[in-house]
């Protein structure tokens, strides 16, 4: 690895979700829904193609309860359960993910976010360069100097500048936020009446949740709505704000069996289990990929034959020339903004869709 090659850390519970919900079903003749399965896979392949020198570590949620649920017994009370269709999509991904050689960390009694947390923490004590991919906002709280997010479905990035330019404060305030403005989807309680306005006004006139309960003589000149009545609600519901501190703040001291200098020096890393992933892609009827060496992208396109079998060749006959086609799916809004443009800047170009019917007068697209 390149001295510049970040170390990926990627949240492997959010990626299952994300292409759980964003992308549509796929069922195996089997009857084994893989859509899941391909969705996570192929936003890993897509990292591996951006970060082609540098280890991707895939970290996912474990079963059971964590010491939040412990502190708080309602803790993340409002979520359904985990879909049926989605539950039996978990354990083949993180086969697909060994066999691919990535490393797959699951540790018992806390989350993903507390593993990825003690990473970049340790990362950024021996300043090795990290990128944490994940749709999650409270990541946000690890960016620094050496730790950045990315968001794989958008292609954007935040580093600390980013932080600022999208939650309106530093990275080292987002624990605050999060702890006034609570969250319904882990139910985090927060303070009642708190929304994401007043929750930055009040860190960005005073300071930490700390700072605000040292100044609620001051909260008053606080330029949001109800400033007059907040520190009266702020006092009532302290004990729910440092509570909910606790809950969002991400663990950075798990004890891990490895180490981020272990696995950004590879020592964890092996190169992919070809016979396997083919094996899996077949069983899933993953039938491109299983064409694939490696089940990794190929840096360079693919050389597609378009000579027929042997039947209909004379023994004489000279083979056809191989014709390199490159294909691309599109995955991001910016890869899709390249295409238009480039489309846009040709003289001809085509476009095939799927429709119910040949007849172009009754044909719907589908």
């Amino acid at each position: 690895m390149a001295a510049n090659d970040p170390l990926v850390l990627v949240d492997g519970s959010s990626y299952l979700y994300r292409a759980f919900h964003a992308l549509p079903p796929l069922i195996t003749s089997k009857g084994m829904p893989t859509g899941a399965i391909k969705g996570v896979i192929n936003m890993l392949r897509r990292l591996q193609k951006d970060y082609p020198g540098s280890v991707i570590t895939v970290i996912f949620d474990a079963k059971g309860k964590t010491f939040r649920d412990e502190i708080y017994t309602d803790y993340k009370a409002n979520r359904a359960a985990m879909p049926d269709d989605l539950r039996p999509q978990v354990a083949p991904i993180h086969q697909i993910v060994e066999a691919m050689g990535l490393p797959l960390l699951v540790v018992d009694g806390v989350e993903a976010d507390d593993v990825i947390g003690t990473l970049a923490d340790q990362a950024t004590q021996k300043s090795i360069p990290v990128v944490i991919s994940t749709g999650d906002k409270d990541m946000a709280q690890l960016v620094n100097e050496h730790v950045s997010l990315v968001n794989t479905m958008t292609e954007l990035s935040m580093d600390p500048q980013g932080v600022i330019d999208k939650f309106g404060i530093p990275a080292k305030y987002i624990i605050d936020y999060l702890a006034l403005m609570g969250d319904k989807v882990d139910n985090i309680p927060g303070v009642p009446g708190v929304g994401e306005k007043t929750a930055l006004g009040l860190i960005q006139t005073l300071g930490s949740i700390e700072d605000i309960y040292n100044k609620l003589d001051q909260v008053a000149d606080v330029p949001v709505r109800g400033a007059k009545k907040l520190a009266e609600k702020l006092a009532a519901h302290e004990a729910e704000a440092r509570l909910s501190y606790t809950l969002a703040t991400i663990k950075l001291d798990v004890e891990l069996e490895v180490t981020a200098e272990t696995l950004y020096n590879s020592e964890l890393s092996s190169p992919p289990n070809t016979e396997r992933l083919n094996e899996l892609f077949n069983e899933y009827e993953f039938k491109s990929w299983a064409a694939q060496s490696g089940g990794v992208v190929p840096s360079t396109p693919a050389k597609v034959s378009l000579a027929p079998a042997d039947v209909g060749i004379e023994k004489n006959q000279a083979p056809k020339p191989a014709v390199t086609r490159h294909y691309e799916t599109v995955l991001t809004t910016k890869r899709l903004g390249i295409w238009i443009k480039t489309l846009a800047a040709s003289d001809h170009f085509s476009l095939d869709t799927e429709t119910t019917s040949l007849n172009y007068i009754d044909a719907r697209v589908v």
